[in-house]
């Protein structure tokens, strides 16, 4: 089996978000169960190229104009596969991935994004080699399930899968950019890609790729409301038979406490928690707290944005943190970037509240300690596709205090859900300051006066499996249905 994976991002080359991640070991998982499996990606400007394979030129049909790009190979790291990267120093010799900062796009981002979504024809062409199923995803890669139905016949028996990793993310663009991406304007009518009088590249992709997944069964479920579709909920309730919910997987080399290299030497295992103990201190100490095992350590590792419920932890006259440090005996730790004012206040409260340590950054090392360290987790998202950190936390003995969204409802379960037998975590259902301070006030006083159920829940988190291996027997069942020759039929226009 042949698949081409197409992304704006993969680890370790470029990244901005669990994307990459997921593109990466997704395609290590399918590697392991001898899948032909490949990358196309963008050459961006900070990728350090010098030690990739030139392989030739291409000349790509944009409709009004020809395009030239040079294709490099390289392979993920610690494997043989081939990733392969599209440079064209107009579109993509850039020092960002969609912006110059995190919170910015750059104005031509549909002309980047088509440019490579119509690559792979050329690609394939040039490299002899055609993919039994195109898997492109997030909304950069919207437009190559179109151009795919519009290609040779050489492409006939190819389908294509994709990918929400988050519908808030949508790539809306103005009608005066259709001579740019490479369709006409009856072209979009025929693809249903108009959404609110803008060319919609999430749209696109769900009206006409054969079959689409999300990142968990919940986050499957939510999108097809009204509450979570984000504008989609019909066209995806339409998709319903073809819409797949998995579970994104952990990747255990990097993530388990037995073998991190990153919390070494204090690495520890659900047979001895040491390790943690010592963690826990190390924590404390560099994050400038006091240190004391017994105060129960609150941890949140997140992009400061909307999405992830930081209005309901801080925002002014509204958020929980001031009075949760204040009333209770805890100590909090947040690592994140993000908005401004978040930023701005969360500074503001780490010099007013002694048991509150903020770090307006993101290190990876400091990342692990704070999972390893941690003895709770906090994930108050407003929604939440899939999630990685919970899972890592329930890896790591941090016990997650999440909202029922998504992927966390999916893959944390509540005592007074599950029993304590079955309970990873404490769950709370609104998206409000109010419930999310009784699942914290439920957290502290398990601490206090359960602490055998506490330990009880951290074993209970630490023997889960989130490996990647049943996520991508998933994909490839999907992957085997859409093997058989397909009559492309043109979505009728609604």
């Amino acid at each position: 089996m042949k698949i081409l994976m197409m992304t704006s991002e993969t680890v370790p080359f470029a990244k901005s978000g669990g994307l990459a991640d997921m593109v990466s070991a997704l395609s290590l998982s399918l590697n392991e169960q001898s899948v032909d499996v490949r990358i196309l990606l963008p050459l961006y400007g900070f990728i350090d190229s010098k030690d990739f394979d030139f392989l030739g030129s291409l000349q790509i049909d944009m409709v009004n104009r020809f395009e030239t790009a040079d294709l490099y190979r390289s392979t993920l790291e610690d494997s043989t596969i081939p990733v392969y990267f599209l440079d064209n120093n107009k579109y993509f010799n850039r020092k960002g991935i969609y912006g110059p900062t995190p919170s910015s796009s750059y104005p031509d981002n549909a002309q980047r994004y088509s440019l490579l979504c119509k690559s792979f024809i050329e690609v394939c062409t040039f490299l002899d080699w055609i993919p039994d199923v195109i898997h492109s995803h997030d909304w950069p890669c919207g437009l190559a399930s179109v151009f795919l139905k519009k290609a040779a016949q050489k492409f006939s028996n190819c389908s294509s899968v994709f990918s929400i990793h988050n519908m808030g993310y949508q790539g809306c663009y103005l009608k005066q950019d259709l001579p740019w991406i490479g369709l006409t304007p009856e072209e979009t009518k025929t693809y249903n890609m108009i959404c609110d009088n803008q060319i919609n590249f999430l749209k696109t992709a769900i009206e006409n790729n054969d079959h689409i997944t999300t990142v968990s069964p919940g986050y499957a479920r939510e999108i097809q409301t009204l509450a979570y579709g984000h504008g989609m909920d019909q066209s995806l309730s339409h998709r319903k038979n073809d819409l797949t919910g998995i579970i994104n997987g952990v990747d255990y080399q990097s993530w388990d406490p037995v073998n991190d290299a990153l919390i070494a030497p204090d690495n520890f295992s659900i047979l001895d928690l040491e390790g943690k103990k010592n963690c826990k201190s190390r924590l404390q100490i560099l994050m400038g707290l006091e240190e004391n095992p017994k105060t129960p350590l609150f941890a949140m590792i997140t992009r400061l944005v909307e999405q992830k419920g930081i209005e309901e932890l801080c925002k002014p006259n509204y958020g929980i943190l001031e009075d949760f440090c204040k009333d209770q005996d805890v100590q909090v730790v947040i690592l994140g970037t993000g908005e401004p004012w978040c930023e701005e206040e969360l500074t503001r409260l780490s010099r007013i509240l002694p048991n509150l340590a903020v770090k307006i950054t993101y290190n990876e090392k400091m990342s692990h300690l704070i999972e390893a360290g941690s003895d709770f987790f906090l994930m108050p998202s407003r929604y939440e596709p899939c999630g990685l950190n919970q899972l890592y936390s329930l890896k790591y003995g941090s016990i997650p205090v999440v909202r029922r969204t998504g992927g966390l409802a999916d893959t944390v379960s509540d005592p007074q859900d599950e029993g304590w037998d079955s309970a990873t975590g404490f769950v709370f259902e609104k998206a409000d300051p109010s419930d999310f301070g009784l699942a914290l006030n439920r957290a502290v006083n398990c601490w206090k006066d359960h602490p055998e159920l506490i330990h009880k829940m951290q074993k209970n988190g630490m023997n889960k499996d989130f490996s990647w291996t049943p996520s991508a027997l998933s994909y490839m069942k999907i992957y085997e249905e859409l093997r058989t020759p397909l009559n492309r039929e043109i979505p009728q226009k609604d």
